[in-house]
């Protein structure tokens, strides 16, 4: 009896081997795959990846929504390096950036983008653009760095209490609950598990202004089995939504919501409006707009850029 469970452990053994070498395997193929657009910088211990591009200021910079690389922002980076400095980056664990220990919510989140900037040579004030989840990052920086920010452009922006209802209240519960799976799911990554789960899945996204090529490394970046812990490493249980808030408000920071339309009728469509309406609310110079595509956010960032100058 006693030899067959040791046989198991061996077993057991071998297969998790087998996996992690499987797996490492497999990531550098994904590196040749899709080599590093933009460069590693070090803020003390591990490495985030930033492009920038683009001469003027204020310096725009692009925080992506979650389960999106900052990839996903290089069309519209490329239109407004035209008129000024632009970057985007990778978040912990997303693209080409290293993992950051849990728990690592979104003032984690700030801190990090504060050391990369710094690290990296890019001079505040900044408008800070944040798309989704992101837009609750940026508010969190705000926040924390009122004197780095010249103004804001949220991105199909939830506000915190339309977050708890459309999501099940789930910024209510504790943060720490997420991190026995989030430990189980690092593991599974490791042991190439996640890849196995889906042999050859590419999660496409929806991003105009893409190339092909762009389209593929976007969609080879954003099925990375280890985006997904750090996804959860860094939401979890959402305490986005209570660290926006208790970041307060803007003051009188140029502030442009853009909010795209969604087919709800009746009492939920007036709910939904009246919650988007809210996030404008943040700043005395705050307004809400159309998204229709990356063109509206293009204009938004610009405007924001031109009153912020004139503040």
């Amino acid at each position: 009896m006693m030899a067959r469970g040791l046989w198991a452990v061996l077993a057991l053994a071998i297969l998790i081997a087998a996996g992690m070498g499987y797996e490492q395997v497999e990531r550098r193929r994904d590196r040749a795959r899709f080599p590093q657009v933009g460069h590693s910088v070090n803020i003390g211990g591990r490495s985030l990846n930033i492009y920038c591009s683009g001469e003027g200021g204020p310096a725009v910079v692009l925080e992506s929504d979650a389960l999106a690389p900052g990839f996903a922002w290089v069309a519209v980076q490329r239109e407004l390096a035209k008129f000024t400095r632009a970057c985007w980056y990778d978040r912990a664990g997303y693209g080409w950036s290293d993992p950051a220990p849990s728990p690592h919510p979104s003032t984690a989140s700030a801190h990090d983008l504060h050391a990369l900037l710094k690290a990296a040579g890019v001079a505040p004030p900044y408008v800070l653009a944040g798309a989704g989840f992101g837009a609750f990052n940026v508010r969190v920086y705000c926040g924390l760095y009122p004197d780095d920010v010249a103004g804001l452009v949220l991105v199909d922006a939830l506000h915190e209490d339309q977050w708890n209802q459309e999501r099940g209240g789930m910024s209510r519960v504790p943060f720490g609950l997420g991190y026995p799976p989030d430990v189980v799911l690092r593991a599974m990554s490791a042991a190439g598990l996640m890849r196995l789960a889906a042999p050859g899945n590419r999660r496409e996204m929806d991003v105009d202004g893409l190339t092909p090529a762009e389209r593929a490394t976007l969609a080879g970046l954003a099925s990375e089995p280890g985006m997904r812990a750090a996804f959860l490493a860094e939401q979890a249980f959402s305490s986005g939504p209570r660290e926006a808030h208790a970041a307060g408000g803007l003051g009188d920071r140029p502030l442009i919501v853009l909010t795209s339309e969604r087919n709800i009728e009746g009492e939920r469509q007036i709910a939904r409006l009246e919650l988007q309406e809210r996030p404008a609310r943040l700043s005395t110079r705050g307004r809400q707009a159309t998204l229709k595509d990356s063109g509206s956010v293009i204009a938004a960032v610009r405007e924001v850029a031109r009153a912020s100058n004139a503040r």
